[in-house]
């Protein structure tokens, strides 16, 4: 399973919400796509599955130090672009179609706190929501599958 996850905002990792912690398992790979804040955070991350993550504007300087502002990966045949963001809503997003247009299959960012899952020109553009601080009163993270064309979904959970 691929899990995408972005804008944490935490300090201590043992405050990330349980009813995402749970459903990871160890052959997993979790997508960060910053705003950890804390390294301690990737470290958690770590002790789950395989994380792969870029850095926010939010981030404290040890994970700015350790972490790239943009990336690309590969997953099963397929690129993927990795993003934080900036701006508002769209001025994000067209950073975002700036950054990996025609280059990946799917495009992953964070920033705005607001889930976004929209296929253009062949790319998949992807924004999983924020995992603890949602703007829309909801907190979310995504699930990627890998069939031959690459599809998302956003998965909302209780904001507490």
């Amino acid at each position: 399973m691929i899990w995408v996850i972005s804008d944490t905002h935490l300090t201590r990792s043992h405050i990330l919400p349980e009813s995402f912690v749970h459903k990871v398992g160890r052959e997993d790979i979790i997508l960060h796509l910053g705003d950890m804040v804390s390294f301690e955070v990737m470290e958690y991350l770590q002790t789950l599955c395989q994380v792969e993550a870029v850095r926010g504007n939010c981030d404290m300087p040890d994970v700015r130090r350790g972490l790239p502002l943009k990336k690309i990966i590969e997953l099963g045949g397929k690129k993927f672009g990795l993003i934080h963001g900036q701006g508002g809503q769209s001025q994000t997003l067209q950073m975002v179609k700036e950054e990996f247009a025609g280059k990946v299959d799917v495009a992953l960012f964070g920033h705005t706190h607001i889930p976004y899952l929209k296929r253009d020109n062949g790319t998949l553009y992807f924004n999983p929501g924020s995992l603890r601080d949602g703007r829309e009163g909801t907190n979310s993270f995504g699930i990627l599958n890998l069939d031959d064309e690459p599809w998302g979904e956003i998965i909302e959970i209780p904001n507490h």
